[in-house]
């Protein structure tokens, strides 16, 4: 049974309101978010992306509507909203530049200590994450700033699962880096979430990395939610995504581009499965010549 874990409702957002530069940032925002999913949320920039997920543990508070943790609207006690940021845990785009101690090691530890837990159990969350990013021990006495790039990435993303957040939410984890880096990361998120059954939300530009990782896809466009479902009922959309802006994998825009050509194939094809099945069967047919 299903149990959700992240809700809002019509949830909306106004920059400067009551202003000559008012502006709707989110607009009627109502979603569930279920235990243990991997959620990917896209949408092209100025979507409303990064201000949904700055509801979603009280960075930003709501012009109207609410949003619910575990069923309990978050601000019914403002007192509790410290508590609430460390059970829905966000890890922002190019986090490595919120590095700044002398190791890796008290990098890592410095959520858990905020926390107030004891030595004991930060250094077993600290050991613990070093081992779900794919690092050893051996960094945990160097200096943050002497590592690569990707390391970097990791290890920050390493401090916000060192807190154990019921929710977390990582803001374009993969910006910046490399092709090899990238399948890195994303392989991380997906074994992360595996091992401790933790809903996790990714937000990215991405829709070819969203494919890959995700359950569950919300896509915003023009500060609304536009679509909210599996990926591949998201992806019967790919013609509307593609007109949205976004960057919908390779393999789909050549699907489309058939079908714009009197081919009779499907546009939501996405993976190389897929697409080897659907080339296969038009062959078959000699549709293709």
């Amino acid at each position: 049974m299903s149990v959700t874990v992240l809700e809002t409702e019509n949830l909306s957002h106004v920059y400067s309101k009551g202003t000559t530069s008012q502006v709707h940032a989110i607009r009627d925002i109502s979603l569930k978010i279920e235990k243990g999913e991997l959620v990917g949320i896209i949408g092209h920039t100025g979507s409303g992306k990064s201000t949904l997920i700055q509801h979603f543990n009280g960075l930003l508070k709501g012009s109207s509507g609410t949003v619910l943790l575990d069923g309990k609207d978050i601000w019914s006690d403002k007192k509790n909203i410290r508590n609430v940021r460390f059970r829905v845990g966000i890890c922002f785009q190019y986090p490595e530049y919120q590095l700044f101690e002398e190791t890796v090691y008290k990098d890592i530890a410095y959520g858990p200590k905020n926390m107030k837990l004891s030595d004991e159990e930060t250094d077993k969350r600290v050991r613990q994450v070093l081992s779900f990013v794919g690092l050893d021990e051996s960094y945990l006495e160097k200096s943050p700033f002497d590592l690569s790039g990707g390391e970097k990435r990791r290890v920050a993303i390493a401090g916000v699962m060192a807190m154990e957040p019921e929710v977390l939410i990582l803001d374009e984890p993969c910006a910046g880096l490399d092709p090899k880096g990238r399948e890195t990361v994303l392989s991380l998120i997906t074994s992360y979430r595996e091992k401790t059954g933790s809903t996790v939300l990714v937000v990215s530009h991405s829709m070819e990395d969203i494919s890959k990782i995700a359950s569950k896809v919300l896509v915003m466009n023009n500060s609304q939610l536009a679509y909210y479902d599996t990926v591949d009922g998201v992806f019967t959309h790919s013609s509307e995504l593609y007109d949205m802006g976004l960057n919908v994998p390779q393999l789909t825009r050549l699907f489309l581009k058939l079908r714009e050509k009197g081919y009779d194939v499907p546009t939501d094809v996405y993976t190389l499965e897929k697409a080897g099945s659907e080339l296969l069967r038009l062959l078959g047919k000699g549709d293709i010549r």
